[in-house]
């Protein structure tokens, strides 16, 4: 028998559910594990490995996006493993999350070589005057926003972290700014080089945050992979 798995980052059970769909009738059974978007797609075979290996490779294709380990090892795992390999150090800057992605990263022995800190800068005055984002882009934009996650990267990335992570946005239970629950804006990068993404998040408070770290996370490793071209 011949049993394999995949990691995906991103989706809802129900979406991967679909895709896998697709599937049925090859000779192979899939079991779904998934939590706050982070997922494992276990793949079980008895057909021949020539066979198997094609399914696999088809997994991988419907799945190109989101796929981060052919393991079954964690985000926060991996996210530490390439910090280390590549000798990088991080520093993270949080809103929504609250501390959840360093508590996250802290679960891995080793990782003091790496994180150098971590701030919650929850309140928009914090992020003004701990990371230096600033008050016209705040006043334009909010605190809630692709400007401000993009200046979060830029006041923490400094020696000496040469990467940043950042997320902020609204967890709930109402809105603020004018803008929706589960709005989310994760920056990650340093120097001349940060990428900002804005993501959508569904669920209740805790789910939007957990969430909100484990995608932030992702963006981290497929970063440090030098992947970037697909975020």
């Amino acid at each position: 028998m011949i049993r394999e798995v995949v990691k995906l980052c991103g989706l809802e059970r129900s979406q991967i559910n679909e895709k896998l769909c697709l599937l049925d009738g090859c000779g192979v059974s899939f079991e779904v594990r998934e939590e706050d978007l982070d997922a494992a797609v276990f793949m079980t075979s008895e057909i021949g490995a020539e066979m198997f290996d094609v399914v696999r490779s088809t997994v991988y294709n419907l799945f190109d996006g989101e796929v981060y380990a052919s393991e079954d090892i964690g985000l926060q795992e991996l996210a530490a493993h390439l910090l280390k390999m590549s000798d990088r150090t991080l520093a993270v800057a949080e809103s929504l999350t609250g501390g959840l992605i360093c508590s996250m990263l802290a679960e891995v022995p080793g990782i003091s070589g790496n994180l150098y800190e971590g701030i919650v800068c929850y309140n928009k005055n914090s992020k003004a005057e701990r990371l230096g984002v600033r008050a016209d882009t705040l006043a334009a934009f909010g605190a809630i926003s692709r400007e401000t996650a993009y200046e979060m990267v830029r006041g923490v990335s400094c020696p000496p972290a040469d990467i940043g992570l950042a997320t902020t946005g609204l967890a709930g239970p109402s809105g603020d700014e004018g803008k929706p629950v589960g709005l989310t804006y994760i920056g990650v990068g340093g120097g001349d080089f940060i990428l900002t993404f804005e993501k959508m998040f569904t669920g209740d408070r805790n789910e939007i945050r957990r969430k909100a770290a484990n995608v932030a996370l992702f963006y981290l490793i497929r970063y440090l992979k030098g992947d970037v071209w697909r975020l």
